[in-house]
């Protein structure tokens, strides 16, 4: 089956509804477009100088996206700014379940809900339209958390050319898909592009058409709740008669397409069988990513997808869990996965943990910074390999990376200069607003 989104039918359909032949198909004019562009950003930015009170508007699609807890937090705290969420639903082209993407809707209000946050549906049922909020709400700041054209139009970055607007990636970037990391029209528009670290400023500048200028290193938000020491997370985890070990899955959902990673494919037979083979030492939590489901229905259909995802929820030892990771993260003992993401995140905990290669080219489609990360887990090629890892590493406590993975946190992941992202964004945020995105 031919990926969706690869299709010409759907590449086609995206130029045709963002109006996209000019400016970002023809090189003198993206040229010009984001010179225009980013001169209006540093001008929407300054015109915030002396403003009391700025809202700031977060984007948000699912819940998978959100790494921004602590930053709508810090801002929420500060008297000078009014933050909320802004929901709309996930790709209105890519031809998704329906029910699928409105159950989607409701998951991602309950999970903004959940957190006391103030948040936005800007539908309008009395005209069956999803609305413009610059026009509605006129934010005088946006953050997306998605760079990608899923999303109507109206929420995309074209539409905020006179916003200020941020990007908080809804990932830690590890693989080296470089355009789709660093050089979509989308990251040479947005004002502030907020990354990581010193190495993926480097990587951006490199690989972008707009050599980094809208880069900024903040460190990454999403992980900033790895970080203090006031978090007390929650045992999401099913009760057991006796104490087990704590494993999470996480297969990712590139499951086909050029850039197919995922080893989902490839031992999705063999996982629930290993789960019943733990079953008195270990339990264990899938965690799929939240497009993993959209995929498998387009390929497996809808029945067969929800058969799969129910067993995981109905097995004594095991469960499903399709919204947040961090308290998951934190009470685990070791995870098993394939996503580029969590190849840095879940190093945050110290934990062992193994990353399942889908064939041997693998480690060629890593950054600089994902093969560092990369390297500092167990490798899984077989199922073998997965019983080894659980036994030996998880069970027995043989965990003979554990100085390598605190050397790597060390060097890499602790704060350098004493202050956590959501700091560095509000203190990057305010200095440009002084003028310091003109230098």
């Amino acid at each position: 089956m031919k990926s969706a989104d690869n299709s010409l039918k759907y590449r086609l359909r995206l130029i045709f509804y963002y109006k996209d032949v000019l400016r970002n198909h023809i090189a003198p004019v993206t040229k010009w477009y984001t010179r225009r562009f980013r001169q209006c950003q540093i001008e929407a930015a300054e015109r915030l100088r002396d403003k009391e009170c700025i809202d700031v508007a977060f984007l948000l699609t699912i819940p998978g996206m959100w790494k921004s807890d602590y930053l709508f937090r810090a801002l929420r705290e500060n008297p000078r700014y009014h933050p909320y969420v802004v929901i709309y639903p996930y790709s209105v082209y890519k031809g998704f379940d329906k029910k699928e993407v409105d159950a989607t809707i409701e998951r991602t209000k309950s999970f903004v809900a959940e957190k006391g946050f103030e948040y936005v549906l800007p539908y309008n049922a009395q005209k069956n339209k999803w609305e413009d909020i610059n026009k509605t709400l006129k934010p005088d700041v946006v953050v997306f958390t998605t760079p990608y054209k899923d999303i109507s139009p109206q929420y995309f970055v074209y539409n905020f050319k006179h916003t200020l607007t941020c990007y908080v990636p809804y990932g830690f970037s590890s693989l080296n898909m470089f355009k789709v990391n660093y050089d979509l029209i989308f990251h040479n528009l947005v004002g502030l592009h907020f990354v990581e670290t010193d190495i993926h400023r480097q990587t951006a500048i490199q690989h972008s058409r707009n050599k980094g200028e809208n880069i900024v290193v903040s460190g990454y938000p999403g992980t900033e709740v790895f970080l203090r020491s006031d978090y007390t997370p929650k045992v999401v985890w099913k009760t057991q008669l006796t104490p087990k070990k704590r494993i999470i899955w996480a297969p990712h959902h590139t499951i086909d397409g050029d850039f197919a990673i995922s080893s989902f494919l490839l031992f999705c037979d063999a996982m629930p069988q290993i789960a019943k083979e733990f079953a008195d030492s270990v339990q264990f939590v899938f965690k799929p990513h939240q497009l993993l489901k959209f995929k498998l229905q387009q390929i497996w259909g809808v029945e067969k997808t929800d058969d799969y995802y129910n067993q995981w929820q109905q097995m004594p030892n095991g469960q499903l869990e399709e919204s947040s990771y961090v308290d998951l993260f934190l009470t685990s003992d070791a995870m098993i996965h394939d996503c580029g993401s969590f190849t840095t995140e879940y190093l945050f905990t110290r934990h062992p943990v193994m990353y399942l290669i889908k064939n041997d080219d693998f480690v060629s489609k890593f950054s600089p910074f994902g093969l560092l990360a990369f390297n500092n887990h167990y490798h899984g090629r077989t199922v073998d390999d997965i019983r080894d890892f659980i036994r030996n590493v998880v069970i027995e406590g043989n965990d003979t990376m554990l100085k390598d993975r605190e050397t790597f946190f060390n060097q890499y992941l602790a704060p350098r200069d004493g202050k956590l992202p959501s700091e560095k964004i509000i203190e990057i945020l305010d200095d440009s607003m002084k003028g310091g995105m003109r230098k």
